[in-house]
């Protein structure tokens, strides 16, 4: 697929397909963000699609990771009981910040930094802890020149089952400390579903959209947050907020976990 998209937009630089389940689109933002500035590449298109089919949705129903029936998926919620598959696409534009305001093009973000990690510790189920997403974050602090303290919200990977919002949740507090409860953590998957190999990219096109405009998505379909965890997770209803950096999660099968650090643009 990719080299169908260069060929049909006459893109001549280095192309890869990245595959890190579903994190991949997160980690090939990553990646061509790491293009840029190591100055391999002026510009380059990142994001990542999926299309729903029966062997993706009998494969996870297979593994007993989907929500029953028509139950809706309720990240963080205390009577979560798995995630909603959705499809969906999402590409972003990244270019030298340099060479963007020398040509007068609109700056929405800027991608800030990231960070990537293995758990190595199962095929599929998280790191209980959270350990493998936590390194992961504060990879992605790092890189962006960023402390905990600058993140003023989390665009999470929250999916909807017991164990990775549970990960997650334990990967948050380990990286926030005790600012981790007054910082606005939500799943844009409880509105589109878990979009797996696109998820990353679309997750991203959030934040970004959250820094531009000055909101945080909402948890929807979050009734009664667990109890166990004690976070800010937005239920119901988006909330007007200017923040200045997010970091969006990205977690994977196997362990694969990448983050995203966005600022906002430039004024």
């Amino acid at each position: 697929m990719t080299d169908l998209v260069a060929r049909h937009l006459d893109i001549r630089g280095p192309r890869t397909t990245i595959m890190t389940a579903c994190s991949s689109s997160a980690t090939a933002i990553g990646y061509a963000a790491d293009r840029i500035r190591l100055g391999h590449v002026d510009v380059a298109l990142a994001g990542g699609a999926e299309g729903l089919t029966r062997l993706t949705y009998a494969g996870f129903g297979c593994l007993r990771a989907t929500a029953p029936g028509d139950e809706p998926c309720r990240p963080f919620d205390a009577e979560r009981k798995g995630l909603t598959l959705g499809e969906g696409a999402a590409v972003l534009v990244l270019e030298d910040l340099e060479r963007a305001r020398a040509r007068g093009a609109p700056i929405l973000a800027l991608v800030a930094g990231w960070g990537i990690t293995a758990d190595a510790h199962h095929m599929t189920a998280p790191h209980p802890e959270g350990e493998g997403a936590a390194r992961a974050m504060r990879m992605a602090l790092a890189d962006a020149g960023l402390t905990a303290d600058a993140i003023g919200y989390v665009n999470a990977h929250g999916t909807g089952t017991p164990h990775n919002d549970a990960a997650e949740t334990l990967a948050i507090k380990s990286v926030l400390g005790p600012r981790a409860p007054s910082v606005p953590v939500s799943s844009i998957k409880s509105m589109v579903g878990h979009t797996l190999g696109a998820a990353g990219a679309i997750e991203a096109v959030a934040s970004v959209l959250s820094l531009l405009r000055g909101f945080l998505p909402p948890t929807v379909h979050l009734r009664t947050p667990d109890p166990a965890f004690g976070l800010d997770y937005l239920p119901g209803a988006a909330r007007l907020a200017e923040v200045e950096a997010i970091l969006s999660n990205s977690f994977a099968f196997g362990g694969n976990n990448t983050v995203l650090a966005f600022r906002r643009a430039p004024r």
